[in-house]
């Protein structure tokens, strides 16, 4: 089962890029969500974590495909109150792209529409996400028996989730907190290794 990163946009490029050093070996990829860091900014992160040796094809970036299309990254994370998918494969062809949905609607809609990975969640409860209800695993089941492109699921998991998301049939889980934390990532990687994956 794959374990991909998501960060919390909390740490400044420097600090980020040390602790991305540190964690990515333990992750399969990692979404840079920073919504409040510039393009600038996001490109000397980028710069620093290709200096020292990360693979391109480990980074995903968050809801920008030109930031993408011009850092030579080829994954792209859209969500669903940014630019749509149809849009963003016709102006960025070259590009693929995943789409975080809140539903089996959408989750159809986003493979109909070719996303190549779809991002489900909350699934457990988060500090995150105060006050709004997990969206637990039942519709999690239904969009990964529906869906033929790899399924991810994020919100609340915790290391001792993911045998159980394992058999729903999940490609891997995303994590957000935890990724601050070498030792936590290398726990959900331990356990990851111990279940079978999707190729992402």
């Amino acid at each position: 089962m794959k374990v991909i990163g998501v960060t919390d946009d909390q740490q400044s490029v420097e600090k980020l890029a040390i602790t991305l050093q540190q964690t990515l070996p333990y992750l399969d990829a990692i979404i840079l969500r920073e919504k409040s860091k510039t393009a600038e900014q996001l490109t000397e992160l980028v710069h620093v974590l290709r200096d020292v040796g990360t693979p391109l094809d480990k980074l995903i970036i968050h809801a920008n495909p030109a930031l993408a299309q011009f850092l030579s990254i080829q994954k792209v994370q859209l969500t669903g109150y940014g630019m749509s998918l149809a849009d963003a494969q016709l102006r960025f062809p070259s590009l693929t792209f995943g789409c975080s949905v809140h539903s089996l609607e959408e989750a159809l809609q986003a493979e109909a529409s070719g996303a190549s990975w779809i991002l489900y969640g909350h699934v457990y409860p988060t500090s995150s996400k105060k006050g709004i209800r997990a969206r637990g695993t039942d519709e999690l089941r239904q969009i990964v028996s529906a869906c033929m492109i790899p399924v991810y699921a994020i919100g609340g998991i915790q290391p001792e989730h993911m045998p159980s998301l394992e058999k729903l049939g999940v490609a891997g889980i995303a994590i957000l907190s935890p990724i601050s934390q070498v030792e936590a990532v290398k726990k959900y990687r331990r356990n990851g290794e111990n279940c079978s994956g999707n190729d992402y």
